[in-house]
Order: structure tokens, then C-alpha cells, then sequence
């Protein structure tokens, strides 16, 4: 699902088991990625800073179906920023776990100075790694993509993570880079709407984080 790519993207769960970004950055980006996932299966709609639910039945995933459930439970909440600083709570949680429960991950926990800090790794390489992969030799190949990678791409993007998943070499970057912004600027709407708020909320986070 959508929001399992994005923490494979944006998690180092074949080295250092740590976040590639803030963690509070990750998990905005990974709120975003919740709520894409039901653009994606037509059950909410994003215009503008506006989310409404539009089809309320469940979706027969646990995760997806909770946020689905929040959502719909507080009708009055129509503003996408507010969701995403909702949903960050958890999101990181609710999104590893899954990967937990799938086998796809195994969580290690420290006490680092009194505090608890969760290490992720993967158990199987290529799993964790073909979501960027994938994405790179889409964008450097200037490849069609699939309405989620079109999704994950902008969401990447979004957080500021795009150089993560580039080679080293300018000239693939160039081209990965100008191929990203025409798949950015063909993106649906509901999706392009998704990804300006993920952004805003992000930069306000790295504001805050640098602070």
C-alpha cells in the first residue's frame, strides 16, 4: 500500500534502521500517504485544503479502515492540515506495524537517555529497496507510472526526499528531475491538493525542528 512505500522510502530499514528525515517529518509525510491511499480507493476526496468522505465503506484493511473511521466520525473536520497533524500522532506506529504484522519488518527498541527510541529493519532486502528503485528507473527512464507511484513520487517530493532515491550522476539527476515535474504537473488534483498541504506541513515542521 501506499503508505508502506513511503516508509520503505523514507526509513533506512537496511542500514541504520533510522528515519531519512525527521522523524516528525516522516510522519506527516506518512499521514499524507494514509490519507492517499483512500484518494486512491475513492473513499475521500481532497479540493483545495478541503477533505470530505465520499464513500464510507470499509476498505478491509485495519489501518486504512481507522482513518477512514476518524473521518468520518468528525464531519465537521474538513481541513486537510489539521488531519495530517492528526493522524502524524500515530502514523509512524500504525504504518510500521503493519509492516510489522506483514513480516516485511522487525522493530528494535533502545533506551537512549531515559527515552525510547524504535530502530526498523527489514527482513528481506529487495522488498525494502524496490519501492525507490522503482521510482528512480521511472524517473530516469521518463517512465509511465501507476496512479500509486504517481502518488508516492509527489509525496517523496513533498518531504523533500528526492534526492534519496537519485543516483549520484547529474546528468540522470537532470533528467529525473525534469521527468518528475511533468508527472507533477499531470497530477490529478485531488493528489496534487494532497501533496501542496503535505509540504507546507513538512517545511513548517523543519522550521520548528531546526529551531
Amino acid at each position: 500500500m501506499l503508505a508502506d512505500d513511503f516508509f520503505l522510502v523514507s526509513w533506512d530499514t537496511t542500514g541504520s534502521g533510522k528515519p531519512r528525515l525527521h522523524v516528525q517529518g516522516v510522519a506527516l509525510g506518512l499521514a499524507g500517504a494514509l490519507i492517499g491511499e483512500l484518494v486512491l480507493g475513492r473513499r475521500v476526496a481532497v479540493r483545495g485544503v478541503r477533505l470530505d468522505v465520499i464513500d464510507p465503506r470499509r476498505v478491509q484493511e485495519s489501518v486504512a479502515d481507522q482513518v477512514l473511521a476518524d473521518l468520518g466520525n468528525s464531519p465537521h473536520h474538513t481541513d486537510v492540515r489539521t488531519w495530517l497533524a492528526y493522524l502524524a500522532q500515530r502514523s509512524v506506529e500504525d504504518v510500521s506495524g503493519r509492516l510489522v504484522r506483514a513480516g516485511l519488518l522487525e522493530r528494535e527498541t533502545r533506551k537512549i537517555l531515559k527515552r525510547r527510541q524504535c530502530r526498523y529493519f527489514s527482513t528481506d532486502f529487495s522488498r525494502a529497496a524496490w519501492p525507490a528503485v522503482r521510482l528512480r528507473l521511472a524517473l530516469v527512464r521518463r517512465q509511465p507510472v501507476s496512479p500509486q507511484d504517481m502518488a508516492l513520487a509527489t509525496l517523496v517530493d513533498a518531504c523533500d526526499m528526492t534526492d534519496t532515491i537519485l543516483d549520484e550522476d547529474p546528468a540522470d539527476r537532470r533528467v529525473a528531475r525534469n521527468y518528475l515535474a511533468t508527472l507533477l504537473a499531470t497530477m490529478p488534483q485531488p493528489l496534487s491538493d494532497l501533496s501542496r498541504q503535505v509540504s507546507a506541513a513538512v517545511g513548517d515542521a523543519v522550521l520548528t525542528y531546526r529551531t
